[in-house]
């Protein structure tokens, strides 16, 4: 995995993850091997209660 520092507008990134919902149940690590950027990240699932709210 890879995230760019600055995205332009219009410009396609490859900073995205997906962890199928088997893989996900089974548990997945994510490891920074960087020594210098952190990694930050948002998490989407199939069901958020949070988004009945904002509708």
């Amino acid at each position: 995995m890879e995230t760019p520092t600055l995205i332009r507008y219009g410009e396609l990134t490859s900073d995205e993850f997906f962890v199928t919902e088997t893989a996900a149940k089974k548990g997945v690590k994510i490891v920074n091997t960087s020594s210098t950027e952190p990694i930050v990240m948002l998490k989407h699932y199939a069901y958020n209660p949070d988004i009945e709210k904002m509708l």
